[in-house]
């Protein structure tokens, strides 16, 4: 049996999935597919019948137009909820680059609208994991909201925040 979920292993979904893994002795033998987008899974359905998909409740997608409550009601012929709990993201760092001026800021889609309260001046982009937006804000950027665990911190920079969430996983069986 295969458990999807957001990859890679730098992820919340990747964390969770682990985390859901070791604590459900009868889903011990869960194999963990990291993709590179739930969009990824969610156009795959079909081939993935009878595997698992383990999915935040905060789940939003530019690219489909869709939030979690959407993707709930929309793919129930194909998504059986078979469970949900409380598992903290990791912590998040909001950064700045003191050499970037130009407004770039670097999320997940997720947490865009989060990043604008402390930065509502910033144009935000979004990637579809916030270690990915990572990796774009080291090339362009002026400001990111990542986990921390991605983070190496150089002298030009500057921590505004340092956020710490609860979020609500949900585990659904593909039909």
């Amino acid at each position: 049996m295969r458990l999807h979920t957001l990859g890679p292993e730098a992820t919340d979904s990747w964390k969770t999935a682990v985390f859901y893994r070791e604590n459900n002795k009868d889903k011990a033998d869960l194999e963990i597919i990291g993709h590179a987008s739930f969009e990824d899974i969610l156009e795959n359905l079909g081939d993935l019948a009878g595997d698992y998909l383990v999915i935040p409740a905060a789940f939003q997608s530019q690219k489909m137009g869709l939030t979690w409550g959407d993707m709930h009601y929309l793919y129930q012929k194909q998504l059986g909820l078979k469970e949900a709990f409380v598992m903290n993201l990791n912590p998040m760092l909001l950064l700045e680059n003191s050499y970037v001026h130009n407004h770039l800021a670097f999320t997940h889609a997720a947490v865009a609208k989060l990043l604008l309260q402390y930065v509502p001046e910033a144009e935000i982009v979004t990637c579809p994991s916030k270690y990915l937006a990572y990796q774009e804000y080291r090339r362009r950027g002026q400001y990111v909201l990542t986990n921390e665990q991605n983070v190496t911190l150089r002298p030009f920079e500057k921590v505004l925040a340092r956020i710490e969430i609860p979020m609500v996983w949900c585990v659904y069986q593909i039909k």
